[in-house]
C-alpha cells in the first residue's frame, strides 16, 4: 500500500484581534483586492499608493473586499462605499498592491509605514 501526501496552503489576511473596519468611497474605473494597501485622502476617497522604483508610496488602509472596474464605477456614481480595515494585525506575505504582491524587499518600508497606520503587517511563521 502507498502513501498518500497532501499538502494545504491557505493564506489569510487577518491574523490578530483588534480589527476595525471604516468605509470609503471608490474611484470610477478602478479595481480593488481585497489586501491591496490603500490612501485613504481627506476626502474619504480609496485609491491605490503609487509604487516609485519598487517604493510603495503613503497609505493608511486595507482594501476589505475584490471590487471590479464595473462594481467600482457603480459604487461611486451612487454614491456607494466600500469597507476598509483601518486596524489590526494583517500577514504582510497576503497585503497588495494594486493587485501584486510586494516583494519582500518592499517589506521593511511597508511595515514601517505600518506602525504609524495602527496596523500591524505580521511575518507569519511558517511561510
Amino acid at each position: 500500500m502507498g502513501t498518500i501526501t497532501q499538502t494545504i496552503t491557505t493564506t489569510q489576511l487577518v491574523v490578530g484581534d483588534g480589527v476595525r473596519t471604516e468605509n470609503a468611497k471608490v474611484k470610477t474605473a478602478t479595481a480593488y483586492k481585497r489586501g491591496d494597501l490603500l490612501k485613504v485622502a481627506t476626502n474619504n476617497l480609496a485609491d491605490h499608493p503609487v509604487v516609485t522604483e519598487g517604493v510603495v508610496g503613503d497609505w493608511n488602509a486595507i482594501a476589505n473586499t475584490d471590487m471590479t472596474v464595473e462594481q467600482a464605477t457603480y459604487h461611486a456614481t451612487n454614491g456607494l462605499e466600500m469597507p476598509i480595515y483601518v486596524q489590526g494585525a494583517f500577514d504582510i506575505a497576503v497585503v497588495t498592491v494594486n493587485g501584486a504582491p510586494l516583494t519582500e524587499a518592499q517589506y521593511d518600508a511597508v511595515r514601517a509605514q505600518a506602525l504609524i497606520n495602527k496596523i500591524e503587517l505580521r511575518k507569519v511563521v511558517g511561510k
